[in-house]
């Protein structure tokens, strides 16, 4: 075998299985051999399938749905035969052609191909079950009608035979002959293959299982890429092979196997005969099914007002909503912004928005053309989602739609097609100048191309507007729709409820609830309205979402979808805890000692281009606290029952609650009442014999950003009597906070009860020198300085006492007249260890004129004299 084959690991193993097979018996030896030729046949198919790019007409689509329901070998010859030669082998990748011609190619009697003599060993392999099985000897064959000797092959023997064992001894050499043929030459058993896991970092786990491992390796190394999990094949781009199935370990590899039940197909392993099921969902649709949306284009240009458009209508029911109106019209109409976005979630209005300013603008000579491009792919109807036909998916159908509409009835080549768009953009062609339309651009394939194609080209006075739920493009000018204001949204519930007859129902306080559910969405809105109409009464959102799944999925699974791994993590963390979370917390507790390292902040600002999550900010602190609005959060919590990430969220989540519940008005009081709850809840683990690490991680991170942490954190040390660790968080606290006299104080003690007094003096004598500092603090430091030095608890030399001794002297000195003479004794007594005794007499003399009869002053006079 090659080595290009014997790198392929699900035929490399096939092979081992047959070596096994072979020591057992003929027929379990024929019986693998077939089973391999099948697997040879499904990786043929989903190779060439995964090398088709989306087209409008949904080929590649139209043959997987054939394919997950395929109940016998039969239909997979079929569907190879049309992905080779059918209308769906138009749209093959270049790097696929190979696999294309290799199966196409017809070669005749005589040729010395490879393809030839694999076809020639299988229909051997069948005359020797039926000695009039078909000769091609005096024809052109190609590797196509291989497939059609293998179904043959299979229902002959498995499916409707029973051939004895010698006679299944003559067909093994055979078959063995032409499986080898294919498998040593066929370009996809010589291409790269690897199974992607994208870890919580971003990047990738490559699990290679043919070819080399080098192309995949960029992935190891960048965390900006959004490739799904799965199996991908090299083609000059990564391609997933979605029909093939695997998992990180490479433990097995499973293709479809038909029994298609209630959205669920199964996948069988050729390797160990396992099959399970896979979720078909995204072969749910029948083909054909799908009607143009309701904002697609229209066929031709028509005159509306003073331009010429092929743009839908207005929406029936539209809500004016003034201020965006107004700033995109002025946007469209100003001779600076050649590309503006409007950004929000699905469903928010982007559309209705665009239309109806749109056909205000028309009304005026400021344009020759507006042209409307729509890339929807699903029609949110009050019904209910429904999935739709886009207009156009590629710069290929935008360029081949705009030459149709410009250039009626003339016949225009693809690369002419796209010059002409290109000058109409660019202000060069006869006619102009243009307000070009994308809407939905968030489902067009190779966005980053068509993006730069589209901004590069684009000249003033042409205009670009487009519609879409990301931020992944940097516009001119993006404007962000979110949701309705309370007097927007007050219109739309008093329209709607109108025309569904239900204002009976819908009084103030139900209005107020759904603006809160629904986040002032107009659509959410709409459809909880229409559930009050069907069911009679008033319904929550929650129960909505019970009885439609769908609606979810089509507002929110495309951009979660599109999320790296680590911003999934992320939300699907708030999802399940409905509140305000502070940012900084968030990212505390997902960075915690044991937890995989993540970007937390490009997490959420990868939420946040994907408008599933808000951010609010505390103006008086900066704080930044970030939730999820309801619909979103019952979305990710109906995503977390399955997700591989729900044991590590759970325990995320236990720390996460331990913040308490935070509303909008609790912002204002900033970070410190959640800090001061987790450290509440951590003492009480505490106190009942539970581990706080995790805990005191997070505190002691949050601290970082948030300083005052660290003294919450010092005394959660000090009631676990780790006074080194409060040592260290209060000396982290100053290094921010350093004029804290209550922090300094507080240091003192802790040196103190740990016995360190030289530590415990620094610390007194940099409170000392604070100026909001008492004479109080001064006196005691002083105090504690004499009887230190007097005990020699401390060794200082004598340039050192001298220093110590002379800074704080001279800080009391400054402030003599707070002192009494207790305070004047103890300055006397600096005084005496710098050598100063005529000054130490003079203080002490002055606190006995105080208090005639204080000791310490008596003392000190004594001293004097007797050194006198």
């Amino acid at each position: 075998m090659t080595t290009e084959a014997a790198k392929f690991l699900p035929v490399a193993r096939m092979l081992e299985r047959g070596r096994m097979a072979k020591e057992d018996s003929d027929t379990a030896y024929f019986f693998d051999l077939l089973y391999e030729a099948e697997m040879v046949l499904k990786l043929l198919t989903v190779e060439l399938i995964a090398g088709m790019s989306d087209d409008r007409e949904r080929h590649r689509y139209a043959l997987e749905y054939r394919l997950v329901r395929a109940d016998g070998i039969g239909e997979w010859a079929e569907v190879l035969d049309e992905a080779t030669t059918g209308p769906a082998s138009q749209h093959l990748v270049l790097a696929a052609r190979d696999s294309q011609r290799a199966l196409s190619a017809t070669h005749g009697p005589g040729a010395m191909s490879w393809q030839r003599a694999a076809v020639s060993a299988i229909e051997q392999a069948c005359r020797c079950l039926d000695n009039e099985y078909q000769q091609t000897s005096e024809s052109k064959v190609s590797l196509r009608m291989w497939a059609r000797h293998v179904v043959w092959l299979r229902n002959r023997t498995r499916g409707h035979g029973a051939p004895k064992a010698a006679t299944l001894a003559t067909v093994c050499p055979a078959l063995l002959e032409s499986l080898t043929l294919i498998i040593e030459n066929a370009p996809p058993f010589k291409r790269n293959w690897a199974y992607l896991k994208r870890n919580l970092s971003g990047k990738y786990r490559v699990s290679s299982f043919g070819g080399r491992r080098q192309p995949f390796e960029y992935l190891t190394q960048q965390s900006e890429h959004k490739l799904p999990d799965g199996v991908y094949i090299d083609l000059g781009d990564l391609r997933p092979v979605r029909l093939l199935f695997s998992d990180p370990d490479l433990t097995d590899f499973y293709l479809p196997n038909g029994n298609w039940r209630k959205g669920r197909c199964e996948v069988l392993s050729y390797l160990t005969d396992d099959s399970r099921t896979e979720d078909g969902a995204a072969w749910t649709l029948p083909i054909g099914a799908q009607p143009r949306s309701e904002t697609a284009a229209t066929p031709a240009l028509d005159v509306v007002g003073e331009v010429f458009t092929n743009m839908p209508p207005r929406r029936d029911a539209y809500v004016p909503r003034p201020e965006l109106e107004r700033e995109l019209r002025f946007t469209l109409l100003d001779s600076r912004n050649p590309v503006i976005t409007l950004q929000g979630r699905g469903g928010v209005g982007k559309t209705s928005l665009a239309l109806e300013v749109v056909h205000n603008i028309a009304r005026e000579p400021e344009f020759f053309a507006i042209i409307w491009f729509s890339a929807r792919d699903i029609d949110l109807l009050p019904q209910g989602p429904k999935v739709v036909k886009a207009d156009v998916l590629t710069t290929e159908d935008v360029a081949s739609d705009f030459a149709q509409l410009l250039r009626a009835g003339e016949k225009v080549r693809q690369g002419e097609a796209q010059q002409y768009l290109t000058d109409c953009l660019a202000g060069t062609a006869e006619h102009g100048p243009f307000l070009f339309v994308f809407d939905n651009f968030e489902t067009m394939r190779e966005q980053a191309a068509l993006y730069n194609y589209v901004n590069n080209a684009v000249r003033l006075p042409n205009k670009v507007l487009i519609t879409t739920r990301t931020r992944d493009f940097k516009s001119d000018y993006p404007i962000a729709v979110e949701g309705m204001t309370k007097p927007e949204f007050h219109q739309l519930v008093v329209e709607t409820t109108a025309k569904l007859s239900v204002q009976q129902l819908v009084d103030e306080s139900y209005e107020e609830q759904l603006y809160d559910d629904s986040g002032a969405h107009p659509y959410i809105t709409k459809v909880l309205l229409g559930e009050v109409a069907r069911e009679g009464r008033r319904v929550s959102l929650k129960h909505v979402v019970a009885t439609r799944e769908a609606l979810l999925d089509a507002l929110f699974d495309r951009s979660f979808a599109a999320l790296p791994t680590s911003a999934q993590r992320v939300f699907l963390t708030l999802c399940s805890w409905r509140s305000l979370v502070p940012r900084v917390g968030l990212e505390a507790v997902l960075m915690r000692p044991g937890n995989d390292r993540i970007d937390v902040d490009s997490a959420i600002e990868a939420l946040e281009n994907a408008s599933l999550v808000e951010r609010t900010i505390d103006t008086d602190s900066g704080a930044a606290f970030v939730s999820v609005p309801l619909a979103a959060a019952l979305f990710g919590r109906k995503k977390l029952v399955t997700s591989p990430l729900k044991l590590a969220i759970d325990a995320d989540l236990e720390l996460v609650r331990s913040f308490g519940v935070t509303t909008v008005t609790d912002v204002a009081q900033g970070l410190g009442p959640r800090v001061e709850r987790m450290v509440r809840w951590a003492s009480e683990r505490a106190g009942s014999g539970k581990d706080v690490t995790d805990q005191l991680a997070v505190i002691e991170y949050i601290a970082t950003e948030f300083p005052p942490a660290w003294l919450r954190l010092a005394t959660l040390q000090q009631e676990l009597t780790d006074l080194s660790g409060a040592v260290r968080s209060v000396n982290r606290y100053l290094e921010t906070v350093p004029d804290d006299a209550e922090a300094w104080r507080l240091l003192t003690v802790l040196h103190r009860r740990r016995d360190d007094g030289l530590a415990e003096l620094h610390a007194r004598l940099q409170l000392a020198e604070l100026t909001e500092t008492s004479f109080e603090d001064l006196s005691t430091t002083a105090a504690r300085l004499t009887g230190m030095l007097s005990r020699r608890k401390i060794d200082l030399n004598t340039d050192e006492r001298r220093l110590t001794a002379g800074r704080l002297r001279a800080l009391m000195e400054a402030r003599v007249d707070e002192a009494d003479a207790t305070d004047l004794s103890r300055l006397a007594w600096l005084c005496m260890h710098l050598q100063d005794a005529a000054a130490a007499s003079r203080w002490a003399a002055r606190g006995l004129e105080m208090d005639a009869r204080n000791e310490h002053c008596l003392k000190i006079l004594e001293r004097t004299k007797g050194a006198g």
